[in-house]
């Protein structure tokens, strides 16, 4: 009778002891996904388009391209390609409605 059940419980003990390190290594994959997650939107700039008002733009003597939040002071500076392209793009728009007021 002892053998039957150890033969039982040490089969039933494996199962178990596998399933619950199985489901506590998915919820440590979980957490960490979930906390990494956090942390990339809370630190990447570009998860927000601003609008005119709440933005500065600015280029620098080294033509590189500043843009301000007005709320907080918050600054990202972007490469001189960058500042130059839409120096580019601004003025080609002030351009065309200099020329289309005329």
């Amino acid at each position: 009778m002892k053998e039957k059940m150890l033969n039982f419980i040490k089969p039933a003990l494996n199962v178990i002891i596998t399933v619950s390190i199985a489901t506590a290594g998915f919820q440590l994959g979980n957490m960490y996904g979930s906390s990494k997650k956090e942390e990339v939107k809370d630190s990447n700039p570009y998860a927000h388009a601003f609008s005119p008002k709440e933005i500065s733009i600015a280029v620098n003597e080294s033509n590189e391209l500043i843009m301000i939040e007005r709320a907080t002071g918050k600054y990202i500076v972007y490469s001189d390609t960058i500042g130059q392209t839409i120096f580019g793009m601004y003025a080609n728009r002030i351009r065309q409605e200099v020329n289309a007021g005329k």
